[in-house]
């Protein structure tokens, strides 16, 4: 056996291309595993224990054991990790059809990107849709798996795993199991990249590859085609909606239409999703000590309360270190778990359809992002920064904090001895110089109802 500390950003670079946190498993990397590693011989010792979906999940041998039953000698995976609409329907059906195969629709139910809608709603779309499909041709089965959003490896690795489930083709996409962009604003990896990859490797591997054909809805002739196969000289009219406009669609309440995707499954979103002005929020306020965080929440936190329709908490840095954090210092392993159970406390809070209301300084903008990936599962995370400077904190400075920190009588105080990592996107930023509370105030409600989070006053 061995036990090693790696060097993560080797790894990162190796494994994802780029050691670049705006990838949702370099951060993971950074700042979530362990700093550990162990390797040697692994011994299993008996399955997981799953108490959801019990007849949906099936190890490799009793999938295989399945498929000869039936007699299916061909069968086309299909990897997802999003609802079934329309377009993959006729995606999937076609790509059977294609490799004169059944077809195993093979959904990830473990951890797979931030934001992802959660796999309890997604297989009761699953199970909505499969009767869309002909008698006896299709099945489905989930499969736990943590999603690296390896891009082109990740292709290769799904490739393996389908062929140890009993598969002899698998669907592989445009972009498939992309991160998205990187910390510049460009794509992590090239559009054909993983298919590209998956070709040089698959006789190798043993699975054959089914390309992934965009798919757009033809006005005229009211069906699905291959985008590839349409022509100028047709003069048709192609209807699309893409996923950040169907989230707004969501989020506001308005018509999905039924060429996009089946009623059973907008039904089931909207269930988990309901539109904005019925979900839980997070509103967050960071910033310096003594920039006036504190007063700008507890006068929000009145304001919202007026309004009524959801219950209101407030999550005080002093309140929290005094109920939820009592045994904590002020390091920065202490700070950020401070924080990270905040973030936790908010998001129980969002997720029950409430509003969270959190005050503390939160220096740390890796933290700050835990805490909005946490919160962003359930609803909204609005981050203001009170952008009051250092100098003004210390002039409004009453419990003489800062003089102390000057002295070196206070170590690790933000802004003085400690960094302050100033947000770079934060949903607003708030100056306090020169204007009172209660407008301050003010502008995060205007910028609540400006997301539809709350209706307008």
């Amino acid at each position: 056996t061995d036990k090693w500390k790696p060097n993560k950003a080797r790894e990162a670079e190796k494994v994802f291309g780029a050691d670049d946190s705006a990838h949702p498993a370099v951060n993971y990397l950074h700042n979530t595993a362990g700093d550990w590693y162990l390797g040697g011989p692994v011994t299993g010792i008996q399955q997981p224990v799953h108490y959801d979906f019990r007849a949906r999940r099936d190890t490799p041998n009793e999938l295989r054991a399945y498929f000869r039953k039936l007699g299916w000698r061909k069968v086309v995976a299909f990897q997802t990790r999003n609802p079934l609409h329309r377009a993959h329907q006729e995606l999937t059906f076609r790509a059977a059809k294609e490799a004169q195969a059944n077809l195993l629709i093979h959904p990830v139910v473990g951890m797979t990107k931030p934001g992802d809608v959660d796999h309890f709603t997604r297989v009761r779309c699953y199970e909505a849709v499969l009767d869309k499909y002909p008698q006896s041709t299709t099945t489905m089965s989930l499969l736990n798996l943590a999603m690296r959003m390896a891009g082109p490896r990740e292709a290769v690795w799904h490739g393996i795993i389908r062929k140890n489930h009993g598969c002899t083709h698998i669907i592989v996409g445009r972009d498939h199991a992309g991160p998205g962009k990187n910390s510049q604003g460009e794509d992590f990896y090239g559009p054909y990249d993983a298919q590209e990859l998956f070709r040089a490797h698959q006789d190798e591997i043993g699975i054959e590859m089914v390309d992934f054909k965009h798919m757009v809805y033809v006005q005229e002739r009211a069906q699905y085609e291959p985008a590839d196969e349409i022509e100028d000289k047709d003069n048709v009219t192609i209807l699309n909606i893409s996923g950040t406009e169907l989230r707004r669609r969501l989020a506001e309440g308005l018509e999905i239409p039924e060429w996009f995707s089946f009623p059973e499954v907008v039904r089931e979103l909207r269930r988990t999703k309901p539109p904005r002005a019925q979900q839980g929020f997070t509103v967050f306020f960071t910033g310096f000590s003594g920039s006036g965080k504190s007063t700008i929440a507890n006068a929000l936190m009145v304001k919202l309360m007026e309004m009524g329709g959801r219950p209101v908490t407030l999550l005080d840095g002093d309140i929290v270190r005094k109920n939820l954090s009592s045994e904590l210092g002020f390091s920065k392993e202490h700070r950020d778990l401070n924080i990270r159970r905040i973030g936790y406390v908010a998001s129980e809070i969002t997720k029950n359809g409430g509003i969270a209301i959190c005050a503390p300084i939160a220096p740390y903008a890796t933290t700050r992002r835990a805490v909005r990936e946490d919160v962003e599962q359930y609803g909204a995370f609005v981050e203001v920064h009170v952008a009051t400077t250092i100098e003004e904190c210390e002039k409004r400075d009453r419990k003489g904090l800062y003089k102390l920190a000057r002295e070196g009588k206070i170590k690790e105080f933000t802004g003085i001895s400690d960094p302050y990592d100033v947000p770079a996107n934060p949903e607003l930023r708030v100056e306090t110089e020169g204007t009172d509370v209660d407008n301050c105030a003010h502008q995060v409600i205007l910028k609540l109802e400006s997301m539809g989070l709350i209706a307008g006053t």
